[in-house]
């Protein structure tokens, strides 16, 4: 009866979001037409946060006296599940874009609105397409001061909540950028929906904002040692 339960809640919510989603994505794309700025940013973090309302999440930020306002960081955050991007623009206090595999363009609707945000893609296909895209992806960075860049390190979502290893690409962007990174962890994500599952348990998360890490010493042959040490930063965290 409670796995019923939770079928029909999560049916509800889908039904509910989903629509919510469509026409707020659109507003998105005709707002992006005419208006940027301030007014545009608003209407995208308003609509991350009606949707994790609808899905029953809510959010306590820890961590806002580690975010200078109006300085550029490479955010990495752990990848847990479909509402990812969603808590992130909930949660995040900065203007920021974040990293999304080409492929995304293409997808109906998510695409076109990821597109007009401004997301900046990126190629997984070879290991030089990876290097041009992330060149591309750097310069983008430094056109707007105000930006920061959001990644996820792991590159893919755990599928049993553990945090899963790094993968070189953020931290190359880092290094290209010459950005701090700025960890942020979330923290009953899985519990509320699992990878590769549609079920969703409404719940709350604990959005992270820990201590920036400085580039000062770093470099591509020292690489590792950067991983490591902000990898160390999720573990307190996360197992």
């Amino acid at each position: 009866m409670k796995k019923a339960a939770a079928v029909a809640l999560s049916l509800l919510i889908w039904s509910v979001a989903i629509v919510w989603f469509f026409f707020g994505a659109l507003g998105v794309l005709l707002i992006g037409i005419f208006r940027a700025g301030s007014f545009f940013e608003a209407w995208v973090k308003g609509l991350c946060r009606s949707i994790v309302w609808i899905c029953g999440i809510r959010i306590k930020v820890t961590g806002r006296e580690n975010y200078q306002s109006g300085r550029q960081y490479i955010l990495m955050m752990n990848h847990v599940n479909f509402f990812d991007g969603f808590v992130f623009y909930s949660s995040y206090p900065g203007k920021a874009r974040g990293i999304e595999d080409e492929s995304h363009f293409d997808w109906p609707v998510y695409g076109w609105v990821i597109r007009r945000m401004g997301q900046i893609p990126i190629s997984r296909k070879s290991g030089i397409k990876a290097m041009e895209s992330l060149r591309s992806a750097a310069a983008l960075i430094r056109r707007d001061s105000q930006m920061s860049c959001a990644v996820f390190p792991e590159g893919t979502r755990t599928r049993s909540g553990l945090l899963g290893p790094f993968k070189k690409g953020g931290f190359l962007l880092a290094l290209e950028t010459g950005l701090d990174i700025l960890p942020l962890i979330q923290l009953g994500a899985q519990r509320i929906n699992r990878s590769h599952s549609r079920l969703i348990r409404p719940g709350r998360i604990d959005f992270v904002i820990e201590k920036p890490i400085p580039l000062a010493g770093y470099t591509r042959e020292n690489i590792t040692q950067l991983m490591e040490k902000v990898r160390e930063v999720f573990l307190k965290y996360v197992e």
